[in-house]
């Protein structure tokens, strides 16, 4: 019969030579002959719809070791059994891809959304439903990013996810009424003290220490860049607004990260949005 070279038998299967060496090596699917001399693995025709048996098995998420056992004892019922068992995985992964799935349509929806918001004025009104929040255990300095960053993971165990939830316009801080009070009465930027971090939960709370923010009406802007001037200059303008027009400020006031470093590497790109409620 004709032997077939190792790169040859790969070949004809689509796989690579590195492959069929591990496979051999572990002892999944070893040739049928080597060459003592040279140590040249040689396969037979005959072996090809074995290993195409386990190309299949790889495909569809088989581990190794499970292949190796199921190679080593094959029969109707076992393989009837392992193809009920591979339907029923790759219908869950189909379900937890189609949460990734809407959870990613979200994202795009709301960035496109509030790039849309602010097309013709920097400052909106919006309303908002009641929102459910977790806080930091701790009061946090914002302008130091290893500190926040260490508050953002802290948050982040605060929800079962199904993916990572930065870029998800969840996470902010809390501007006290005092602070805006002492930014009312400034021409000059003023540092934001430690402040209360927060997450907004959507349902997916592993902590029970839940807050809510009262549905009503907003007065929002946003600025670019993590940058405490622009920060106090929208907020500053935030607040002049409100006075111009008679507006009480009737609570603190949130500040929103809904642009951030995971989808743009340009500073000048991630947005901070800052929320504060009023009664026009």
């Amino acid at each position: 019969m004709k032997k077939l070279t190792i790169s040859k038998m790969a070949q004809l299967r689509g796989l690579s030579v590195d492959t069929l060496r591990h496979y051999d090596k572990i002892g999944l699917f070893k040739p049928s002959e080597v060459d003592p001399k040279t140590g040249y693995r040689y396969y037979s025709i005959l072996q090809y719809e074995v290993l195409g048996t386990i190309k299949e098995l790889r495909q569809i998420g088989m581990p190794i070791k499970e292949i190796k056992a199921f190679m080593s004892n094959r029969n109707v019922e076992q393989s009837l059994h392992l193809l009920k068992k591979s339907i029923a995985d790759i219908e869950s992964q189909i379900i937890e891809l189609k949460k990734i799935s809407s959870i990613l349509n979200q994202r795009v929806s709301h960035i496109e959304q509030f790039k849309d918001t602010y097309r013709e004025a920097n400052i909106v009104l919006k309303k908002f439903k009641k929102r459910e929040y977790i806080l930091l255990p701790r009061i946090v300095n914002m302008d130091d990013e290893e500190t926040s960053s260490y508050g953002f993971i802290e948050l982040e165990k605060k929800v079962k996810g199904t993916i990572p939830i930065l870029a998800s316009n969840r996470f902010g801080d809390i501007l006290t009424k005092d602070y805006l009070n002492q930014v009312r009465h400034t021409s000059s930027a003023i540092n934001i003290p430690n402040s209360e971090m927060f997450i907004i939960v959507e349902g997916d709370a592993v902590d029970q220490n839940i807050k809510t923010f009262e549905e009503g009406t907003f007065i929002c802007s946003y600025y670019r860049g993590f940058d405490p001037q622009k920060r106090f200059e929208c907020l500053k303008s935030l607040i002049d607004y409100c006075d111009d027009q008679g507006w009480d400020i009737i609570g603190d006031a949130l500040h929103i990260i809904q642009i951030d470093i995971t989808i743009t590497d340009q500073v000048e790109e991630a947005c901070y949005e800052i929320q504060i409620p009023v009664n026009p």
